[in-house]
């Protein structure tokens, strides 16, 4: 899913590749989610709901906590944001990660 050489920067700033995954059916049930590049990341937080937010703008509201995120990357123009119980607890970019 992602390289060795992958990194998180304390800004945020995600570097190292993101390798190309397809038929990850466990993503998603709908087939065009079910390949492309992948971002696992696991929160060191807690908390009791959470929201997902993709360039901004919410993805997945008031969902349950969980740690264990994957987040399906489209583009390096991409930003991923996690809220805690409405207060960021992390922020993504990925404008230095490269596409294999």
């Amino acid at each position: 899913m992602i390289g060795t050489d992958v990194k998180i920067s304390a800004n945020g700033d995600v570097t190292g590749t993101l390798k190309t995954v397809t038929g990850f059916t466990k993503f998603s049930n709908a087939e065009q989610e079910q390949s492309g590049h992948y971002f696992p990341i696991t929160l060191t937080g807690h908390g009791d709901n959470m929201t997902l937010k993709k360039n901004g703008s919410p993805q997945k509201e008031g969902i349950p906590f969980d740690s264990d995120i994957i987040f399906r990357v489209e583009n390096t123009e991409e930003t991923r944001e996690v809220e805690i119980d409405g207060k960021t607890a992390l922020t993504l970019n990925f404008r230095n990660a490269r596409f294999e």
